[in-house]
């Protein structure tokens, strides 16, 4: 494909904002109310339903969707509808349990979900367990991010500022908002980030579907072309379909920067309604990537993989050069594409930096130390976590690594945590062993099917035997161990403080 030409206005305008992120960060800074964790990571506990929906939003919805989901929806045609659905389900999986650890949150403290954690079941082994493997998907979530970011910057600077340039320019201002505000400036920016992700999302809904005969003709050249990608899947495309609803929904659920903003909400209510408006975004937000994608089929032939995730980039410069009009809206859609990966990037980022000072550093290697040195090793090892995947980033362009790769390999072993919220908020006879042993049994069933794959037992492609993911298999080994061992060997019932929310 060629370069996409938009001239240096858009380079202004991304500059402006970026210095109006480190403003918020400066505003967020002034307006703290103490150096504290909570105060830090959790913003107060103060967010209203504004906030908390935008922050919610801003963060659920990113690079990933935009660009990682439209690429899958170019590659796979009308099957990747699932999508939506397997989006719905993560948020209704949150209704499930959110509420309860709300009130356990309020009523003990809580600011990481490891908090919780320990708190739940005692277990030292099982809170590290946990953390790791929240911080290996975190992790492998800010690398799709900075994947999503290389592109977006190079696409709106016409080829101006490089992949890798815009991903430094990029993760500096956000690291120095995030380091001067924590999670109040974070929230913040996605306030804005948020409504301009939402805002743009409804312009390039409008366009696509108004212009050169939209859905409609693009259906109608796909069924000429290839016919194949408007088919209702087989019996092994259910397969896949369920496979993805799973691992998505209950993966998605558990995302700790999510479980972090369920903390931070001002009251019972708030929460409720935010989460209750999170469940219908599906429809606007991952609908507007199937289209996309669905429309790209017929505009673009025979990208790469790694080229069928630029498609919306591709989709919206072939709508900016209609007129001036659209020209300014598809640049206002191309920074609102930036925000949505930078909110995403920072809040995952001030997730690992909690649980690695308030999980890891303090009750392990340092436990006399205080709120203000926590939140110095924090930050310092936020900067030099995000070095580390600056350098991935950079090997992810040399080897042409598609997103939708680096989404399954972060949740396909985050999605074993699930068990943890989705039964042990309810089931107080939940013996911690049990729990840890479905995590370890799902966590390496993951893995040697991931290998198996590598080795050429089964298709590459799906990683897995049946189409069934990896992270699927081991999840169901997961929870039937987790079930037996509650029932077998139930936990003494807990002591009346530790249930009293």
């Amino acid at each position: 494909m060629e370069k996409i030409e938009l001239g240096i206005a858009p380079v202004v305008v991304l500059v402006l904002y970026l210095c109006l992120m480190i403003g918020i960060g400066l505003l967020g800074r002034a307006k703290r109310k103490e150096e504290s964790l909570s105060d830090f990571y959790l913003g107060g506990s103060n967010f209203g339903f504004v906030v908390l929906f935008l922050t919610f939003f801003a963060t659920q919805y990113s690079g990933n969707t935009l660009l990682g989901f439209a690429g899958t929806s170019y590659r796979e045609g009308g099957t990747y509808i699932v999508s939506i659905t397997f989006m719905v389900l993560a948020f209704t999986m949150i209704t499930i349990y959110a509420p309860r650890l709300f009130k356990l949150a309020r009523t003990f403290g809580y600011i990481t979900p490891a908090d919780y954690i320990y708190h739940r079941f005692g277990s030292h082994t099982l809170r590290i367990v946990c953390v790791l493997l929240f911080c290996w998907g975190l992790a492998n979530y800010i690398l799709e991010q900075l994947v999503a970011m290389g592109h977006a910057v190079e696409a709106l600077s016409g080829g101006r500022i490089t992949f890798m340039t815009g991903v430094l320019l990029l993760v500096f201002v956000m690291l120095v908002y995030e380091s001067l505000g924590g999670m109040r400036s974070v929230a913040w920016t996605d306030v804005i980030q948020g409504t301009l992700l939402f805002g743009g999302c409804s312009v390039i809904l409008y366009l696509l579907l108004t212009t050169e005969g939209g859905l409609v003709a693009a259906t109608e050249t796909i069924r000429e072309q290839d016919p194949t990608k408007l088919q209702a899947p087989d019996g092994a495309g259910l397969r896949v379909w369920i496979s993805r609803i799973l691992l998505l929904g209950f993966g998605v659920s558990v995302y700790p920067h999510a479980i972090q903003r369920i903390f931070a909400a001002r009251n019972l209510r708030t929460l409720r309604y935010s989460i209750s408006g999170m469940t219908f975004m599906p429809f606007g937000t991952t609908l507007l990537a199937f289209l996309l994608g669905i429309i790209a089929i017929n505009r673009f032939q025979n990208l790469s993989d790694f080229d069928s995730d630029k498609v919306t980039l591709y989709m919206i410069a072939d709508i900016i050069n209609i007129n001036v009009f659209t020209y300014w809206l598809g640049v206002m859609v191309f920074v609102a594409l930036i925000a949505a990966i930078m909110s995403t990037s920072d809040s995952a980022l001030l997730s690992i930096q909690s649980m690695i000072t308030k999980d890891i550093y303090k009750p392990y290697l340092k436990r006399d130390a205080s709120p203000q040195h926590l939140l110095k090793v924090g930050k310092l090892g936020g900067w030099v976590l995000m070095a580390v995947l600056i350098a991935f980033a950079w090997v992810s362009r040399q080897v042409e690594s598609s997103i939708w790769l680096l989404i399954k390999l972060k949740l396909e072993f985050m999605v074993q945590i699930s068990p943890v919220f989705l039964l042990g908020v309810y089931w107080r006879r939940l013996p911690a062993g049990a729990v840890l042993g479905g995590i370890f049994a799902g966590t390496a069933i993951t893995l040697t099917l991931w290998v198996g794959a590598v080795v050429g037992l089964w298709e590459t492609a799906m990683r897995s035997p049946l189409g069934i993911s990896a992270g699927v298999w081991g999840l169901a080994v997961n929870y039937a161990i987790c079930i037996a061992g509650g029932l077998l060997f139930p936990a003494a019932a807990p002591s009346k403080d530790t249930s009293a929310a």
